[in-house]
């Protein structure tokens, strides 16, 4: 019984994390090549538990492989998706302390992914231009965003 329950739930995470990749992936040509390699990745999930009584050899380490090329895929996707976080965040505090009359010199928001698959952004750094209102920005970036921020100016110009 701990088997077929162990077989359940590989087959749950596989649909998941093939629906995650799906979501994150952009449309277009990519798209239909990425819905045909995730049938067969979810497929095989299915299939794993017949291939003793079928005579299916998955031997010589291609499933690994395979597990090991979607592993990567996933990671990349994820670092993907990450970097498009922040170039967003970013775009968006610029966006906003432009339309407010700040003169911004540089953004940098900094993330990471935590164990449960979501983007927790740990810092947050502006820096303005020399004689810009530190503590101004700052409270316009918490009020309208909801972002806790770290801001300062250039004092070299």
């Amino acid at each position: 019984m701990g088997e077929v329950r162990t077989w359940a739930a590989a087959v749950c995470l596989t649909v998941l994390a093939a629906a995650l990749l799906r979501m994150l992936c952009p449309e277009g040509n990519f798209s239909r090549l990425l819905r045909v390699i995730l049938g067969a990745f979810v497929l095989c999930a299915v299939l794993r538990p017949l291939q003793s009584l079928g005579g299916l050899s998955w031997e010589g380490g291609e499933y690994e492989d395979a597990m090991a090329q979607a592993q990567e895929y996933e990671e990349q996707t994820e670092t993907a998706y990450t970097s498009v976080v922040e170039q967003s965040i970013e775009s968006l505090i610029a966006s906003e302390l432009a339309e407010n009359g700040f003169s911004l010199k540089k953004v940098e928001v900094k993330t990471d992914t935590g164990e449960d698959g979501r983007i927790i952004m740990e810092q947050i750094q502006v820096t303005l231009n020399k004689g810009q209102e530190v503590e101004k920005a700052r409270l316009l970036l918490q009020e309208s965003l909801g972002l806790e921020t770290e801001v300062t100016a250039d004092e070299n110009g």
